[in-house]
């Protein structure tokens, strides 16, 4: 199971993090797996070239079963990075009511 936990301060976005593998199909044909990963990197490569705000990944390179990224005070106010990092809770959310064995979304206030 894929389990995404959405970091917040004062209802803004400042952090996701992502781990495990859904079990969907065999690797190579998880659709879960694929569309979670697209949803993650699409909005962290949006961020990078749309926006001026750095933010930190943490990655597992060898099993690309961890993802996390965190976003400073600056994206914490930056509305194009909330738009993007909410777009992004958008579709998990979608996921989440289509996929619920397979994806567990939670949101935490920090």
């Amino acid at each position: 199971m894929i389990t995404v936990n959405i970091y917040q301060k004062e209802n803004k976005i400042c952090a996701f993090e992502i781990s495990g593998h859904a079990g969907y199909a065999p690797a190579g044909a998880d659709i879960v797996c694929a569309a979670v990963s697209i949803l993650a990197l699409n909005t962290l490569n949006a961020v990078e070239r749309f926006t001026d705000t750095a933010f930190r990944v943490q990655a597992d390179e060898k099993t690309g079963g961890y993802l996390k990224a965190v976003f400073p005070i600056e994206g914490m106010e930056d509305e194009r990075v909330q738009l993007l990092l909410q777009t992004l809770l958008l579709g998990l959310s979608e996921m989440q009511e289509e996929y619920n064995q397979y994806l567990t979304l939670t949101i935490e206030e920090v």
